[in-house]
């Protein structure tokens, strides 16, 4: 996720603690902010409550990050960890039965509703890879980036999720 040359500028003048330029930022990609968190949570309001976690946690550590560059991932690996802390607590809250609204790439609704059952039932490693490469289209790079770990780690995860989403499905779902 590269910067413009006025997201850089922006980026710097947080760092150095200007809220406004923090406010600026987050709100040039709010729509891929709000994309991201919905994935992870399933549902507008909790998307909504994780990006208002996750900024405030930013307003008092942007002034540690070392490379404003990197103010997108270092602000979506906060995002992505707030977002996991809801959807875990949610999960405590809920019964196994029941499944989160997902959005899908999917146009038809019954496939729609399919991924979204299969993608639940998926341990979090491989559901986080999945929804940052496919609904996100992060490249393995980035995906390496964001959440802090070996490209081959992303591409193992990634091959692993979706043979565990084949199972799933059942090897020879067509929707």
């Amino acid at each position: 996720m590269a910067l413009t040359e006025t997201e850089l500028a922006l980026a710097q003048a947080a760092i150095a603690g200007d809220r406004q330029a923090l406010s600026q930022l987050l709100q040039r990609r709010g729509d891929y902010l709000y994309r991201t968190a919905y994935l992870y949570v399933g549902t507008q309001a909790d998307a909504l409550d994780v990006i208002q976690e996750a900024t405030t946690k930013a307003v008092s550590a942007v002034r540690h990050l070392r490379e404003p560059g990197y103010f997108y991932t270092w602000f979506t690996r906060i995002l992505i960890r707030q977002a996991q802390a809801v959807y875990a607590r949610r999960q405590r809250e809920t019964s196994v039965a029941a499944v989160p609204e997902r959005v899908a790439p999917a146009t038809d609704p019954v496939v729609a509703l399919d991924l979204g059952q299969a993608l639940a039932k998926l341990g979090a490693n491989y559901r986080q890879v999945l929804d940052l490469f496919y609904y996100q289209d992060l490249s393995i790079t980035d995906i390496s980036g964001v959440l802090g770990i070996p490209e081959a780690t992303v591409k193992t995860r990634l091959r692993r999720g979706r043979a565990a989403l084949r199972d799933v499905l059942g090897g020879d779902y067509n929707g």
